[in-house]
């Protein structure tokens, strides 16, 4: 059987990390066979964009080097380890993928939605997500839980109205893909959004198993 892809979003905050941690030792539990990684990151080039994108220091890049650095992580982790995976048959977790991109580069930024979306296809080999978790938080609330915006983290240091335009857009996009997004209101208890989150995986790999 071919590999299954989920994929994690939503703004700073709002529990992706912790979630997909619990999905992978779910799957363990399973016997399930799985690859987890993270954008950007995953490979030795792709963790070096990530900390050149996350640097205060460089805040004042233009929002293209942005993108492209976003892309050119993607595609060196997709081609290296996410499509191999998925041929072995294994089931592929990312923290992030390419609808963060067209959230927070279009939506945040405001570059061309189209032209964003055509680059997240080239740098992804035309992978689209089997489920994508959407985990949905009010700003206020996913800052309050870290405490406050990382000083040392230009995207988290962005402003209000940036962030807001990212809930925004995830909302967006959660209704023009229904049928790949699970919507998960994250203020709820860390059992409850995984209960959620795992009742929607296992129709998802029911489906695929049957061919669906």
């Amino acid at each position: 059987m071919e590999g299954i892809l989920i994929t994690f979003e939503g703004g700073e905050g709002a529990g992706k990390t912790t979630q997909a941690e619990l999905f992978k030792n779910y799957l363990t539990e399973k016997g399930l066979s799985f690859f987890a990684t993270r954008e950007p990151g995953g490979t030795d080039f792709s963790e070096a964009v990530r900390a050149l994108t996350k640097d205060i220091r460089y805040s004042n890049k233009s929002v293209i080097s942005e993108l492209m650095l976003f892309e050119a992580a993607r595609a060196d982790i997709v081609e290296k380890c996410v499509k191999p995976a998925l041929a072995e048959g294994k089931v592929v977790i990312m923290d992030r993928f390419y609808d963060s991109t067209t959230v927070y580069q279009s939506f945040g930024r405001g570059l061309d939605r189209g032209m964003v979306e055509q680059l997240n296809m080239v740098a992804a080999q035309g992978l689209v997500p089997d489920l994508t978790v959407y985990l949905k938080i009010s700003r206020e609330e996913a800052f309050s839980r870290k405490g406050g915006a990382d000083k040392n983290d230009a995207i988290e240091q962005s402003g209000d109205d940036f962030h807001e335009r990212i809930r925004q857009g995830f909302d967006i996009l959660a209704k023009e893909n229904k049928d790949r997004f699970l919507v998960v209101d994250s203020t709820q208890s860390i059992a409850d959004v995984f209960a959620q989150i795992t009742s929607a995986f296992e129709e998802k790999y029911k489906n695929k198993q049957k061919g669906k």
